[in-house]
């Protein structure tokens, strides 16, 4: 069996007497997108925070592509090629479609001082970004001001600054907040599109996207893995169902 692309063991991670992540050890394979569900406190954003670097383990420790990355820094993270995206948007405003996505390539250079000229005549970097858009599903907005498009727009515009960074894991958090009905439709299918190439971490809370998209299924409550496996599995768990999923009904 092939080694786990990011795996946890023991992960824990406390706030004085409150251990918001407590003794987590998980498998995400390569190639499959692995949702994180839960109620609200169940740990599931602080999970993404340890993965991601922007907290430190309590306990524990994290390996990525073989690699110990337990306790790096975020940015060390993001250059081993792992993206993370936000509960709220966080893409540049006043700059186009294009340019989010151009910075976004240009983080992965090699050296901060090829930053220094023209971003014009960096070639390698305006083809990832034209890439990066066209995945995203924005080519046609290319040139319009982030601000301008919609929330949802903005929403796929982030995941495709994710990709200009040829992550090999994408850490997602709610993608679908906040959007409408004909915009969670739109990043539904990106996330179908973008889970035949990348490995996904996806804590989303419409069950409806999680069961069109994942693959693997986690649930969390209270810091803890109360059930993992196929979505099949773990929709057909009585645990599951009385815990979180409202009673006696499968899904």
């Amino acid at each position: 069996m092939a080694e786990p692309l990011l795996r946890t063991d023991g992960l824990r991670k406390s706030f004085g007497a409150l251990h918001a992540v407590n003794g987590v050890s998980l498998a995400f394979d390569k190639g499959i997108v692995h949702a994180v569900i839960g109620p609200n406190g169940a740990g599931k954003s602080t999970l993404l925070n340890l993965l991601s670097g922007e907290l430190t383990p309590s306990a524990g420790r994290i390996t990525f592509a073989g690699r110990d990355i337990t306790g790096l820094t975020p940015d060390r993270i993001a250059r081993l090629g792992i993206g993370r995206s936000y509960q709220k948007t966080n893409v540049f405003p006043s700059f186009t479609c294009f340019e989010n996505v151009r910075l976004a390539a240009q983080a992965r250079l090699p050296s901060s001082m090829r930053f220094v000229g023209a971003a014009d005549a960096l070639s390698e970097v305006n083809e990832q970004a034209e890439r990066a858009l066209m995945a995203c599903g924005l080519s046609g907005r290319r040139n319009a001001v982030a601000s301008s498009v919609s929330y949802g727009e903005q929403r796929q515009l982030e995941i495709g600054m994710l990709l200009a960074t040829q992550p090999s894991l994408l850490l997602l958090d709610e993608p679908l907040a906040g959007t409408g009905h004909e915009e969670s439709r739109r990043v539904i299918e990106l996330l179908q599109r973008l889970a035949g190439g990348h490995t996904i971490i996806l804590i989303e809370h419409d069950m409806d996207a999680v069961f069109a998209v994942a693959g693997q299924l986690t649930v969390m409550v209270n810091g803890e893995v109360l059930e993992t496996g196929t979505v099949e599995a773990v929709r057909r768990s009585r645990a599951v169902q009385d815990a979180y999923l409202g009673g006696g009904a499968t899904p």
